[in-house]
Order: C-alpha cells, then structure tokens, then sequence
C-alpha cells in the first residue's frame, strides 16, 4: 500500500470515528433528556399525591375538600360545610348531625351508621352516596340530588323533602313517618317495606318504583304522581289511606305482619 493510499485511509477512518462518537453523544442527550422528562414527571406526581393526602387534614369548614378521605367516627356535627367536597369520603359512624351541607358534594361518600340529624342537605348532590341505618330525622333535603343512592333501613322520621331527585335508589325499610315530600321523583326506586305511616307526600312520583309491602297507613295519596294499580296492590295501608282518583283498595289490606 503506498503513502497515499495509507494517509487517505487514515482520514477516512478518523472522519467514522468522528461520526461514531457524535451519534453517540446525541443518543446519550437524547436518553438523558428522556430521563430527565420521567423523573420531571415522577416529581409532579408524587406531589400532587402528596397534596391530595394533606387536605384530608385540612381543618373543616365551608369549601373543605375532604373527598377520598376517611372520616369515620369523627365528630363532625354543627359545622358550617357549604360547597364543601366530600367525594368517595368515608363519613361512617360519626357526627353529622346540626350540620350545613348547602351547595356541598357527597358523590359516593359513606355516611352509613352515622347521626346526621336536624341537618341542611341544600341543592347538595348525594348520588351514589350511602347511608345503611344513618339516622337523618328531621334533617332537611331541598333541590338535592340523591340519584342511584344506597339508604336501606335509615331513618328519615320528621325530616323535609323539597324536590329531590331520588331516582333508581335503593331505599328499603326506610323509616319515613311524619316526614314532609313535596315534589320528590322516587321513579324506579326500590321503597319495599319503606315507612310512610303519617308522612305527607305532595306531588311525588312514583313511576316504575318498586312498591312491595311499602306502608302507607294513613297516608293520603291522592296528589301523588304515576302510581298505578299494580303498585298498590302489592303494598300495605288500611281504610284511613286516601287513593287517588281510579284506583281501587285491594282486599288484601291492611296487610298482615
């Protein structure tokens, strides 16, 4: 090989390596900027994370966002909860009761077994909330939103309802003696073995809902809306119960324990 031909070739070698060790260095940018993206974003997330666990010991009070959190068996009665959140928050076996939720959100939030008395429920939106054996009596729900809701065997004994939308909920054996509902949708709602002994139905509509040994014993039900026949026949009342106009007593009433 002559001179030329080694030098030329020396050149060319040294141009590949050139080549070489800049792709390298652009892929190691590259990966570096890669990293630096994921760990950017790990940083972020972790806390935002780490907000969301720290509002759950936010103090209470009106605008609190306690949603996600675990709040049973606290005491958490006579507080002033307007447009507070509550989302998915456990609230199980404690003190609700003397309590403002106007214009607060309780989305799936477990209120079950807690005292929720003589409580304000204000355009508040309780769907797919639960409450099993939550003592609400005397509380007052006006323009609530309780759709697809869990409240078997609650007690709403005395407490006001002023168009509710309570529909496709699952509200068997509720206590509603003496409770006041004007313009309540219980359409397609389970009430089987539901209460209404003294209670007041104004404008209620029953469409679709499922009526069976439902007691209306002494209730007068002739301003209430789309209960039919069959309805009626499957539940409970006695000669003091006022039917609304075309509908029959069934001769199974009053019904037997």
């Amino acid at each position: 090989m002559s001179n030329a031909e080694c030098y030329f070739q020396k050149v060319v070698l040294t141009k590949q390596f050139r080549i070489n060790i800049l792709t390298q260095s652009k892929r190691n940018k590259s990966t570096f900027k890669s990293l630096s993206l994921m760990a950017i974003t790990l940083l972020i997330l972790a806390t935002i994370t780490q907000l969301a666990h720290a509002s759950c010991t936010d103090r209470g009070g009106p605008g609190v966002d306690w949603s996600g959190c675990k709040k049973s068996y606290k005491m958490l009665n006579q507080q002033d909860f307007t447009n507070a959140r509550f989302d998915e928050a456990d609230l199980s076996s404690g003190r609700l009761d003397n309590s403002n939720f106007t214009d607060g959100s309780l989305i799936k939030a477990d209120l079950s077994r807690s005292n929720a008395k003589n409580s304000l429920f204000l355009r508040t939106n309780m769907t797919k909330s639960m409450g099993y054996h939550t003592d609400f009596s005397a509380s007052r729900f006006i323009d609530a939103i309780m759709v697809k809701s869990e409240f078997s065997r609650t007690n709403f004994e005395n407490a006001i309802f002023q168009q509710v939308d309570w529909s496709r909920a699952e509200i068997g054996r509720a206590e509603f003696n003496g409770a006041k509902l004007d313009g309540v949708k219980f359409e397609h709602s389970n009430l089987s073995r539901a209460r209404f002994t003294g209670a007041t139905l104004n404008q209620v509509n029953f469409i679709g809902a499922y009526t069976f040994y439902t007691q209306f014993q002494g209730v007068d039900l002739s301003n209430t809306q789309n209960i039919d026949q069959a309805q009626i026949n499957i539940a409970c009342g006695d000669n003091d119960t006022v039917l609304p106009f075309g509908l029959k007593r069934p001769s199974t009433w009053p019904c037997s324990d």
